[in-house]
């Protein structure tokens, strides 16, 4: 027979120590002190401490998520605080839905630094196509000149908006 390994403890960071636990109909703050894949270690003032039994089921709020957990043992800590162990019994976290409109729109998934070369190259062969081809074709269909005249005053239109002579 196999018999599992204990979990690794690590202890918890100073700053991410604050979560609740709720007994009953209350919530009380309590300390996470030390976490481990599937339990918990918190301290509390002995107060709350006597509200837990062990062996009883309650709910531990820490770090955005809920828990189910049980009270399996009890012991004394340091300055009247009582040291707990709860072991997960359950993640009751709702997870995050995201919504999709109707339209279909997909979200902007690109990354700033991706671009797609499309646009400029599609854009590089209508100006080759306008400007080099079609008067070219244009001599042989008798428009060469409609289509010389049309994008050269389309480069005088341009040149005067830019430079400001009008």
């Amino acid at each position: 027979m196999i018999d599992p390994t204990p979990s690794y403890r690590c202890k918890v960071s100073e700053g991410n120590t604050h979560g609740s636990l709720r007994i009953g109909r209350r919530r009380f703050k309590v300390e996470v002190i030390e976490m481990s894949r599937d339990s918990f270690c918190v301290r509390v003032p002995s107060v709350i401490a006597k509200k837990v039994a062990v062996g009883g089921n309650s709910r531990l709020f820490y770090q955005e998520m809920l828990w189910s957990v049980q009270c399996t043992q009890k012991w004394i800590g340091e300055l009247d605080r009582v040291d707990l162990e709860l072991k997960q019994l359950e993640e009751l976290t709702p997870p995050k839905m995201k919504t999709k409109p109707l339209s279909g729109n997909a979200g902007a998934i690109a990354a700033i630094s991706q671009t797609d070369s499309t646009l400029p190259v599609a854009m590089l062969g209508a100006f080759v196509v306008v400007v080099l081809i079609l008067p070219a074709w244009g001599g042989q269909w008798g428009t060469s000149q409609a289509m010389c005249s049309a994008v050269s005053s389309t480069w005088t239109a341009l040149n005067d908006l830019v430079t400001g002579n009008r």
